[in-house]
């Protein structure tokens, strides 16, 4: 039988099977002892990320448990908010921070067994201060810091510089001008400038689903450190603000308008309507009716936006210029009756 497959006798046969057999004799004993060895290794490992997952689990808080609240010191500016908190139930993992506006990058880290923070706001405004624990919101309080009528500033990358009465009503108009600013330390020769001017009060009830602002306004410095002589009309509201730009023709391109939410960037739109020449003063209205916002300029026309419910109290206008600028008149209407002038 052995000559039949191909071998000289028996004993040849058996030669040649015997290694095969050791051969897979070996590979037996090696997986069997590579099995052994592995399996605690892996059990080790799940042990390992069941306990991180365990450790690390977030907790789920009611936030009924905790408490919140916030007071203004003062109604001038700068102003000193006081917020009181409880969130000495959390466990000794867990973060707890205070948010005092819509940026999350401006948190500040709170110890849980304590019970006051205290923060600065620089601006008039209306903000939406947070207490915040793991990332999550757990609780949400309003702070609203009005301006005490027209303000005016000079804003820089720290702390805005606040203008004088005398320094920015001149001839019956808003107006901050070049001598001014010097007196300031700023030249808009030199470096680019941006002054603003704040109106945050109660209105008595204007909402932005019925509206009307109209203001006259010029920015009247042009050089090389801003040749786009750009100007900008905020309204505020609780829910957030609707920013209408102007500039000369040549710059609307870096423009961008912003409502409801929604950003129209004059990089991929056209914005031509709101390219200007300020050889005199620019007319820019604002009209929500029927759920539709339209912005004009000098009566035509520009953009729309779809005006969303719910409707949003309006609570200020902001109207900010590169360099220097002026504002002539302003009025703001509401459910068909005056609510706010200036300089009519």
């Amino acid at each position: 039988m052995a000559k039949y497959i191909g071998y000289d006798n028996w004993r040849m046969f058996l030669l040649e099977m015997e290694p095969v057999n050791f051969i897979e004799t070996q590979r037996k004993e090696k997986s069997w002892k590579r099995f052994i060895y592995v399996v605690p290794f892996l059990l080790v490992i799940l042990a390992i990320s069941i306990f991180h997952f365990f450790e690390n689990r977030t907790t789920i808080y009611d936030p009924s448990d905790f408490t919140f609240s916030v007071k203004s010191v003062t109604t001038g500016l700068p102003n000193s908010v006081i917020f009181k908190y409880d969130a000495s139930m959390i466990s000794e993992k867990d973060k707890v921070e205070i948010q005092q506006d819509w940026d999350d990058r401006k948190r500040v880290v709170v110890d849980k067994n304590d019970s006051i923070s205290t923060s600065i706001y620089y601006h008039p405004g209306f903000f939406k201060s947070k207490l915040v624990v793991n990332d999550s919101i757990i609780k949400e309080k309003t702070v609203f810091i009005p301006s005490n009528d027209w303000m005016a500033t000079i804003e820089t990358d720290s702390l805005p510089i606040y203008l004088n009465n005398e320094d920015f009503r001149i001839d019956g108009e808003l107006s901050v001008r070049t001598e001014s600013l010097k007196k300031y330390g700023k030249d808009p020769f030199e470096s680019k400038t941006l002054i603003g001017f704040y109106q945050i009060r109660d209105f008595g009830g204007v909402y932005t689903d019925d509206f009307e602002l109209t203001a006259l306004l010029k920015n009247n410095f042009k050089s090389g450190n801003t040749p786009c002589q750009g100007a900008q009309v905020t309204i505020v509201s609780e829910e957030g603000p609707i920013v209408v730009p102007i500039c000369n023709k040549g710059c609307i391109s870096d423009i961008s308008l912003f409502a409801f939410g929604e950003r129209v960037d004059g990089k991929k739109n056209d914005l031509e309507n709101f390219g200007v020449d300020y050889t005199d003063y620019v007319q820019l209205k604002c009209v929500s009716k029927d759920q539709e916002l339209v912005i004009f300029v000098n009566e035509e026309p520009a953009y729309s936006f779809k005006v969303p419910n719910p409707k949003s109290k309006i609570i200020g206008v902001c109207i900010f210029f590169e360099g220097t600028g002026s504002i002539k008149d302003i009025k703001l209407t509401g459910n068909a009756r005056e609510v706010y002038s200036f300089g009519l």
